[in-house]
């Protein structure tokens, strides 16, 4: 199941679309953050920020004085936006009494200082400022530290009240609004591509021969024009097989009638024998005509097959009962003792095993052993085998013999070489349900031809046979 989801996921076009984008902003994001960095980065942005910091700081230091003003920290803390700690000679004093110890923090200068002038700031006491200025990160607050004469003064912003959150807050944040932002891409995307998946659904059904069914054109652009196109072309597919039926049936009619008019002759001959050798050579005919149409009509996927769900084991039984009752005793059926069901075309199928069987009759000799006819069934497709014992083919022969009008030698079979047609109708009626015919056949060991049909749109049951 997670295999079939993740394979549906990678096929996906909306998936493939949205990976693109995820890539791309990632692109974006860490092209910026290092576009950011290296702006600031810069020598001068460096001397700018550096210099900015040294004067605030200035400033702060003048107006608290040395030794410092506890009453102005006070002040200063009370209007700005930070806290301020002043520690020295019998003083340990803080604006905010949560002020947090901070002995286990590292300190250190900062590099916004390396191109700041030296001896141009300077502390209350004379001393270069950027010399005893350190800097630390701790719990979302910033902290400056002022060495001065024997006093310690920190600068922390923002107020130590102020909590900014733990440091998962913004990446869970940032997490929440990029899947939002994802979803959203998903669902445009999802919108933009709809008609892709109307139009593989419409040019399947198409393909299966449901020429009535018409893409949805709802959209005005570039795929909904496709789909207009698509549409279009359905229309014209099924004028032309509407018009090729109607030429099988012409042909059908106009052929068939001035043979149906040779027999009705036939019937005033009074020559037996020539009367014989006309009637069966008009029977061939009709075979022929028969056996022709069946195959053009076979011949495209736009065929439809009359199917039923039907008992093979039974089909099987009935067609050698009926059709080959004066060689039953040269037929040996190896069926299922349960009933098999498929759904399949019937007549088709009956038609495709008649011709298999007739032809493994018509080469095996009347001596010999029996021809043999195997049903096997399995949960995903079911087999029907045709074995005879007579001369077999070459395997050139072999690869030739499902082609139409192609006969490997006449002379084998003992009654007619046939017209090449029976095997091709065979191979037609299998492609038309979905499934194969495979030959295996070797010089003096015989033929087997083998029918395979899938389960897929059919039932199995196991109802006993009748």
């Amino acid at each position: 199941m997670i295999r079939t989801v993740l394979h549906r996921i990678a096929h996906s076009l909306s998936a493939r679309l949205l990976g693109i984008f995820l890539i791309t902003s990632l692109i974006y994001g860490f092209s910026a953050r290092f576009a950011v960095e290296l702006v600031l980065d810069r020598d001068y942005l460096r001397e700018i920020i550096g210099s900015h910091i040294a004067l605030h700081t200035t400033y702060l230091l003048k107006d608290l004085g040395l030794p410092p003003s506890i009453k102005r920290a006070a002040e200063i803390a009370a209007n700005n936006p930070m806290d301020i700690r002043i520690i020295g000679p019998y003083v340990d004093w803080a604006s905010d009494p949560d002020f947090p110890d901070l002995r286990g923090v590292d300190f250190e200068p900062s590099h916004y200082f390396d191109r700041v002038k030296k001896d141009v700031f300077q502390t209350p006491d004379g001393r270069d400022l950027l010399g005893v200025m350190e800097f630390a990160r701790y719990d979302g607050h910033s902290y400056v530290r002022v060495n001065l004469a024997d006093y310690k003064i920190l600068f922390v912003s923002p107020k130590i009240a102020v909590h900014p959150g733990s440091s998962l807050t913004t990446p869970i944040l940032i997490g929440l609004i990029s899947i939002l932002v994802l979803s959203g891409c998903f669902f445009a995307v999802s919108w933009l591509i709809r008609p892709i998946r109307w139009i593989k659904d419409g040019a399947d059904r198409i393909g299966k021969g449901d020429l009535d069914y018409r893409i949805p054109t709802t959209r005005r652009d570039d795929l909904g024009n496709l789909a207009v196109d698509i549409n279009r072309m359905a229309d014209d597919v099924q004028g032309m097989l509407e018009a090729k039926q109607q030429m099988l049936l012409a042909i059908s009619h106009e052929l068939r009638s001035p043979l149906t008019r040779t027999k009705v002759a036939l019937e005033f001959l009074d020559d037996e024998t020539t009367k014989q050798s006309i009637l069966g050579d008009v029977l061939e005919m009709e075979h022929l005509i028969s056996s022709l149409l069946e195959s053009e009509r076979l011949n495209t996927r736009h065929s439809k097959l009359q199917i039923a769900s039907v008992d093979l084991v039974r089909l099987i039984d009935e067609l050698v009962d009926q059709d080959f009752l004066q060689h039953e005793e040269r037929i040996e059926t190896r069926l299922p003792a349960t009933a098999v069901y498929r759904d399949i075309d019937a007549t088709r199928i009956r038609l495709l095993l008649k011709n298999l069987i007739d032809n493994a009759l018509c080469y095996s000799p009347a001596d010999g052993e029996p021809v043999v006819v195997q049903l096997d069934a399995t949960p995903d497709s079911v087999t029907v085998t045709v074995s005879d014992h007579g001369p077999g083919m070459s395997p050139e022969e072999v690869e030739r013999a499902t082609e139409p009008f192609y006969r490997a030698d006449p002379a084998r079979c003992r009654d007619t070489g046939g017209f090449g047609l029976g095997l091709y109708l065979c191979r037609r009626i299998a492609e038309a349900h979905g499934g194969s015919l495979r030959i295996d056949s070797e010089p003096g060991r015989g033929t087997c031809v083998t029918l395979t049909l899938p389960t897929a749109a059919s039932q199995a049951d196991g109802r006993p046979r009748k």
